[in-house]
C-alpha cells in the first residue's frame, strides 16, 4: 500500500519533461506567499497553468498499424508542405493555450539523433519556412522496420519569441513508441514533423489533432 502511494503520487517520472519547471514554480509560489500573499496567489495561478500544459496523462493507445505516423501533440495543423528538392513532406503543428505541451513519439522506432541548433527566437509565419538563424531542436527517429537514414522521421521544435524553453527527455539510441513523451516546448511551440516521400499525408491545414490518435501520414504501399 505504501509503495503504491509513493508510486502513484510522489514518484518523479524520469521521462516526464517539465517536472523541474514545476518544482521551481512551486518553490517560488511558496516564497512569494510568505512574503506577500497577493503575489503568492498570482504565483499559484501560474503554477496551476504550468501543471495543465505539462500534464502527461497515461495514454492507453490501440496498436499503431505499421507504416503510420501519428500526431505527436494535441493541437492544430498549421501547414502541410512538400519540398521537391529534398523530396520530404513537413507537417507543422501547434498546441492551443490549454493543450498539453508535451510531444510524444510520432512512430515506433529508435532515436537516431538529437541535435540542438543555437540561434535567435525570431517569429515567422505559420505557413513559411523558419529563418535559418533561429534556434531549434531536432529529434530524428528511425522507424522500427527500417535501418536506413533516408527513412528517418524528424520532430523539430522551433524557437520563437514565445517558445524559448525547448527540452527533450530521451537519449540517442532509445527505443520509443507513441505512448512515450519525447520533448516539450514553452509556450505554444511550432512543431514540424518531417518524413520522406514514401509516406502520404492524410491531414490538412486547419485540422484538429490528438496525440497518438490522429494519423498524419501513412506509408505508400
Amino acid at each position: 500500500m505504501i509503495k503504491d502511494l509513493f508510486t502513484n503520487y510522489f514518484h518523479i517520472p524520469r521521462q516526464q519533461p517539465g517536472w523541474p519547471l514545476l518544482a521551481i514554480a512551486g518553490g517560488l509560489t511558496v516564497i512569494l506567499s510568505a512574503l506577500y500573499l497577493p503575489a503568492g496567489l498570482i504565483g499559484f495561478s501560474g503554477f496551476i497553468y504550468l501543471h495543465i500544459i505539462l500534464h502527461s496523462p497515461r495514454r492507453t493507445l490501440s496498436e499503431l498499424p505499421s507504416g503510420h505516423i501519428t500526431a505527436p501533440i494535441d493541437g492544430q495543423v498549421l501547414w502541410v508542405h512538400h519540398d521537391k528538392i529534398s523530396a520530404r513532406t513537413t507537417v507543422r503543428l501547434r498546441p492551443d493555450w490549454f493543450n498539453s505541451h508535451i510531444a510524444y513519439a510520432p512512430i515506433a522506432g529508435q532515436i537516431d539523433q538529437i541535435i540542438w541548433y543555437d540561434g535567435q527566437f525570431s517569429s515567422f509565419e505559420d505557413n513559411a519556412l523558419p529563418p535559418q538563424e533561429n534556434a531549434r531542436q531536432e529529434i530524428g527517429i528511425l522507424p522500427a522496420a527500417s535501418s536506413s537514414s533516408e527513412d528517418r522521421i524528424t520532430l523539430c521544435h522551433h524557437g520563437t519569441p514565445m517558445s524559448r524553453i525547448l527540452q527533450s527527455c530521451v537519449q540517442e539510441g532509445r527505443k520509443v513508441n507513441p505512448e512515450m513523451p519525447l520533448a516539450l516546448g514553452l509556450l505554444r511551440p511550432k512543431i514540424d514533423i518531417s518524413f520522406p516521400a514514401s509516406y502520404v499525408p492524410s491531414i490538412y491545414a486547419g485540422q484538429r489533432c490528438l496525440a497518438g490518435e490522429t494519423n498524419i501520414a501513412k506509408k505508400d504501399k
